[in-house]
């Protein structure tokens, strides 16, 4: 009995369905490979980078601005040479610095109108490394020779100076509301004015003390205005100056004022 060949093969419909199926791949590979060729050539997508970020032996480069959404982790940023680096945000700039224990150990927030710095130590160098000033918990450190500061500075604490001038034309005035104001020196304190007065004016008394060294007053003349006079029998003497030191002593009150001895001693 002869048994009857069967064809092999995809023919029929089928075939036309698989061919059509092989086409529809095609396209998209292609439409695909011509989607990749475009995104390449708009993100300028090259070995060396993307666009105007280039990859650098010691980091990226990126040529022009940018903007990112996410915060951004880095090491050093830094500008060209003779270029300005300028950071812009529409609120606030924030930087923050942390530790080995990934703590936050500082942090410095450029907001709105005002500039907050949160550290241990603040700093403020020279080009030569040098500080100019530098602020800790206990104490701020200024290390420039003059100071100018425009205004009235108040202090809760001590201030530790070897001058303080005041500006150019302009009075220098010391004043505390509720306490008092120690000027202290431990080799000695000078009160100077060049071309004007030096006034000490108080409510109650003005003292001037010694315990070990004289009281040198040098001038071409003095005045002592409103002095009371003593009109009652009370103990009284003269005020006498010797006349090669100016040394000030009190003589007898009747008589003249002569000295022995004093207007000789140094």
């Amino acid at each position: 009995m002869d048994i009857p060949s069967q064809p092999v093969g995809v023919y029929g419909w089928r075939k036309r369905c698989l061919y059509s199926l092989v086409v529809v791949l095609l396209v998209m590979v292609i439409i695909n490979l011509a989607l990749t060729v475009w995104i390449l050539r708009v993100m300028d997508f090259s070995i060396d980078g993307m666009g105007k970020l280039r990859i650098v032996p010691k980091g990226i480069r990126l040529e022009g601005e940018a903007e990112f959404v996410r915060p951004l982790y880095v090491q050093e940023m830094r500008a060209d040479e003779g270029q300005t680096l300028r950071l812009e945000s529409a609120r606030s700039i924030k930087m923050q610095a942390r530790d080995e224990d990934s703590q936050h150990s500082g942090s410095l927030v450029l907001g709105d109108n005002q500039l907050q710095v949160a550290c241990e130590q603040f700093e403020v160098t020279g080009s030569q490394g040098d500080v100019r000033l530098a602020v800790t918990e206990d104490d701020i450190t200024v290390g420039v020779d003059e100071m100018k500061y425009l205004g009235e500075a108040v202090f809760e604490g001590s201030v530790q100076t070897p001058n303080v001038r005041g500006p150019n034309m302009q009075s220098l005035q010391l004043q505390s509301d509720n306490s008092q104001v120690v000027v202290a020196g431990e080799k000695g304190v000078s009160l100077l004015a060049s071309s004007g007065d030096v006034q000490l004016l108080s409510d109650d008394s003005v003292r001037v003390h010694t315990s070990q060294g004289s009281i040198l007053i040098q001038t071409n003349a003095m005045y002592m205005k409103n002095v009371d006079r003593d009109k009652s029998k009370a103990q009284a003497y003269q005020l006498c100056i010797c006349g090669s030191s100016g040394r000030v002593f009190l003589g007898a009150a009747d008589g003249d004022c002569q000295a022995d001895d004093v207007c000789d001693e140094s």
